[in-house]
């Protein structure tokens, strides 16, 4: 129904809904007299734009009703891939909130809007009560209490609100709460909230993961936390560590810079390399500049911190020489000017297979750099070449090539009798 009379503590309230019974001049009055007196600027969008969301049943949109006047209102925005309805506003008119008139919001109206979009859940943001202090748009904590008391549950990670307006900022110290469903219980797949942030960022401010650390880091803790998320009682908020985006970065790309040093590095006296460098990312992350890929920063400056040091790994064996031979840059190439005696004597600690690391060790440099920033590191080829100044399409077929001679020397390896499935030492 578009209007459903629901009793409330204090009397009896209507319910328009309005994506079913569209009113401009209701959803002005809900907008003027009921939001911007409840949200802070930087949490509320302009009027036009939520009406013309609402016009294109992209968003829905309610306003609770006593004697004629607006005391409450509920807006839900869907997502074209996203399988999530986002709860983006709730309020009620100051003066009866803890009247009953929001958790009547929530309940005839969510259900419904949610199996109309085939949403498979629906999330609402809230503030952290360690970062928001009570102001006159409301107290965060006793918002926390609301939602406990609607049986939702919290979502075990931080949120950052994308900006509404190319003026606002974002909103930091947020957390996501996720409405009761019985079906999902007490476990949300990653893949939702995965889906959910990427879209919603784009969406709103036209940002890929690629080109944001902050949204880069939001989805790095849902990849750690495993394919299902434990939902938390709204109370234990507090067990949800505050988003600090260079740890999250350093923490999801360090292991992949480790596996690369591996392939790289003459032994592990390089490790210390390493991390010297990444301490330079992060100091230069600190000061504020944006570095969405970490590991791409790291890597360009390894390269040549190696190489300094004198610990960059070439073998000294001539057959390795002739490896990719015709791709073994001459004297007057960059890359040239790496052989050496002294073979490593690598350590257990790379997360290689038995096999792979030290075939790929075999290459000659430049091929060898070239599968690491690509079966490694994941890079672009964009992102690459602006390591090693190939183009796209040198980097394309050098990394085929070295591909391919990787695997026959493993089969190479694997065919020699009495080799017990090992390549000859390096």
């Amino acid at each position: 129904m578009s209007l459903s009379a629901v009793d409330v503590p204090f009397g009896k309230i209507y319910l328009q809904d309005l994506s079913v019974n569209p009113d401009t001049g209701l959803l002005r009055r809900g907008y003027l007299e009921i939001l911007v007196p409840s949200l802070p600027p930087g949490e509320l969008e302009d009027l036009d734009g939520l009406a013309d969301r609402v016009a294109a049943n992209s968003t829905y949109a309610a306003v609770a009703l006593h004697e004629d006047a607006p005391i409450g209102m509920v807006v839900a925005d869907t997502f074209d891939e996203a399988p999530v309805l986002l709860l983006s506003y709730l309020a009620v008119r100051p003066g009866i909130r803890g009247g009953g008139v929001g958790a009547a919001l929530l309940r005839h109206l969510l259900p419904s809007w949610r199996d109309r979009s085939d949403s498979e859940i629906v999330v609402a943001e809230i503030e952290d009560p360690r970062a928001h202090r009570p102001t006159e748009f409301g107290d965060p904590a006793a918002r926390v209490r609301f939602y406990q008391r609607q049986g939702y549950r919290l979502l075990p990670v931080p949120f950052v609100q994308p900006r509404v307006a190319a003026d606002q900022d974002r909103v930091r110290g947020m957390l996501l709460v996720v409405a009761p469903d019985e079906r999902a219980g007490e476990l949300v797949p990653a893949r939702l909230l995965h889906a959910f942030l990427t879209e919603y960022f784009d969406s709103a401010e036209g940002v890929r993961a690629d080109d944001d650390p902050e949204l880069a880091a939001l989805l790095a803790i849902v990849e750690r936390g495993g394919r299902q998320l434990t939902l938390l009682p709204p109370d234990r908020y507090a067990e949800i560590p505050p988003l600090n985006v260079p740890a999250e970065l350093l923490r999801r790309d360090y292991p992949a810079t480790l596996a690369a040093l591996g392939l790289l590095a003459v032994d592990d006296r390089a490790v210390p390399v390493l991390d010297e460098v990444w301490h330079r990312v992060l100091d230069r992350m600190a000061r504020g500049e944006s570095i969405p890929i970490p590991r791409l920063a790291v890597i360009t400056d390894l390269l040549d911190a190696l190489s300094d040091a004198g610990l960059f790994f070439v073998s000294d064996d001539p057959s390795d020489a002739s490896v990719l031979g015709w791709w073994f840059a001459g004297d007057d190439d960059p890359w040239a000017g790496w052989w050496r005696r002294d073979p490593p004597q690598w350590t257990e600690w790379t997360p290689l297979t038995r096999l792979a690391g030290p075939t790929v060790r075999r290459l000659p440099p430049l091929p060898r750099v070239a599968v690491v920033l690509a079966d490694v590191l994941g890079l672009t080829p964009a992102q690459a070449v602006a390591v090693t100044g190939q183009s796209e399409q040198e980097h394309h077929e050098l990394v085929g090539v070295a591909r391919a001679e990787v695997i026959a020397l493993i089969d190479r390896a694997l065919d020699e009798e009495g080799s017990d499935g090992q390549l000859p030492a390096l």
